[in-house]
């Protein structure tokens, strides 16, 4: 396995890249809200459920399986582009073939054509998804971030000024093609490998033993994900959809972003560890420290700001939306966990495991929507229904790295709860801060400073320790003593 850059600097810069993402994805994303009707968001979210149900057989089985693999060969990186791009063009056609009965089933005509040209990004996707695990294994973020500032940024623009024309639903779609086709251009460029057409049986065969497992396990986690989303569009529209996707998108941005970051430099990190169960388990625990200590404040914090924050950046016409928002605050505030846990037991091999945690969480939300949907018809519960099967998640997830790993309980409340119980204490009193009268402006300014102060103050005051290494490791990136 390559060794280029270290685990410090593939932090740095992956970090870098999805702040610099979700800063311009929020601030595109806040603008297309103003700009567009909450029907456009409807329509769109239908159809990037199915696009990314398909991208799972395209994309996940394949870039985690030549991460993972201890020696590689450029053959491993032709035929896994192959056997992807294969995929991609069946997905395709059966998405082209079924469009029609898809705007029909929603009562969306505008669907037929949305779905066929979105579905363009499954042959990028078998592209980029190869670009992206070469990327991984060698540790080489910097080039990654390149790509994503550019297919951000242009993308970005893209949307804006087809939304500001009038182009209604286009403007997210030409959005979503801009970015994926511009960051698999610019990763031609910068990571400097280009797909030939070379097959090997044996190859593909190593390529699956372990892909596959990743492959049915991103399957069962996305249809857990969406299947809710399915759901409400079919059964309350696409108003109320556009609303519990917009309530989802925000907490979402905050910690998939951080947590896509983890992920590309923690799961390489974490196999050139795999046989060393003690180093593993420390890494596993810092993963999860900074994590949480990090994504906890924000979504805290955030929930308490929500009412102030919609009214102010998105309008009144998207009040409905934050009940969904301090739901799903709630709901991601485990995924730090979840996701360190789950590179941790991929890295040791164990696909066989988090499959069992997915099929296991699949089963319990399947339960929770079709109860909260036909039983009570309320988009609401199907929210606390997702909640639901987040908790089951991640029980599994540390039931099973305790077993595995020798992560027990006392470890796992030591890493998780004085971050958490600081966050707490600072949304109480940012949500008492927003009782004050002010105007929206002053008031969002005043919640943000206070709480981002107080969390400061606290973290010191208790002496977390993770506040103490990302303090150490800024002063050594300063040259400061």
């Amino acid at each position: 396995m390559s060794k280029k850059g270290s685990i410090g600097s593939g932090l740095a810069w992956s970090f870098g890249e999805r702040i610099t993402a979700q800063l311009v994805t929020t601030v595109v994303g806040i603008v297309l809200a103003r700009l567009l009707d909450p029907t456009h968001y409807g329509e769109i979210t239908i159809v990037n459920v199915l696009i990314t149900l398909c991208n799972v057989f395209v994309t996940s089985g394949m870039g985690s399986a030549l991460v993972q693999k201890k020696e590689i060969s450029e053959r491993d990186y032709d035929t896994a582009f192959l056997i992807s791009l294969l995929i991609a063009a069946v997905m395709y056609g059966l998405l082209f073939w079924a469009a029609p009965a898809i705007a029909a089933f929603y009562r969306m005509p505008v669907l037929k054509s949305v779905i066929r040209v979105m579905g363009l990004r499954l042959p990028l996707a078998s592209i980029n998804t190869i670009q992206q695990a070469k990327v991984q294994r060698e540790m080489s973020f910097k080039r990654f971030f390149v790509a994503t500032l550019f297919g951000t940024v242009l993308s970005g623009i893209v949307g804006i000024l087809l939304a500001w024309r009038g182009f209604g639903v286009w403007a997210l779609v030409a959005q979503y093609l801009t970015n994926t086709t511009v960051d698999t251009i610019v990763l031609f460029f910068v990571e400097k490998w280009f797909p030939r057409l070379r097959f090997s049986g044996k190859n593909a065969k190593a390529i699956f033993s372990f892909g596959w497992k990743v492959l049915a396990t991103e399957l069962v986690y996305t249809v857990e994900e969406d299947i809710r989303s399915l759901v409400v569009g079919k059964v309350f529209g696409s108003a109320d959809l556009a609303f519990y996707d917009q309530g989802q998108k925000y907490p979402a941005l905050l910690v998939n972003n951080l947590n896509a970051a983890i992920n590309k430099v923690m799961l390489p990190a974490y196999s050139r560890s795999q046989e060393d169960l003690t180093q593993l388990k420390a890494m596993l625990r810092r993963s999860i420290s900074l994590g949480v200590f990090l994504l906890a404040p924000l979504l805290v914090g955030f929930g308490a700001v929500s009412e102030t924050f919609i009214r102010l950046i998105l309008t009144d016409k998207w009040l409905p939306c934050m009940p969904f928002l301090q739901i799903f605050c709630v709901i991601y505030l485990t995924r730090p966990l979840e996701t360190a846990c789950h590179q941790a037991l991929l890295a040791i091999g164990r696909s066989d495991v988090v499959l069992k945690i997915m099929v296991a969480i699949n089963t319990v939300a399947l339960a929770a929507v079709l109860i909260a949907t036909f039983l009570f018809h309320s988009v609401l519960l199907v929210a606390v229904g997702a909640l639901i099967s987040t908790v089951v998640s991640l029980c599994g997830f540390l039931y099973y790295t305790g077993k595995l790993l020798g992560y027990r309980g006392r470890e796992q409340l030591a890493d998780l709860f004085p971050a958490l119980g600081c966050s707490l204490l600072m949304g109480a009193v940012v949500l008492a801060v927003g009782r004050l009268p002010l105007n929206g402006a002053a008031l969002l300014a005043v919640q943000v400073a206070t709480g981002g102060a107080l969390y400061g103050l606290l973290a010191k005051l208790f002496r977390l320790e993770a506040f103490f290494y990302l303090l150490g490791m800024l002063k050594k990136g300063t040259g400061k003593n």
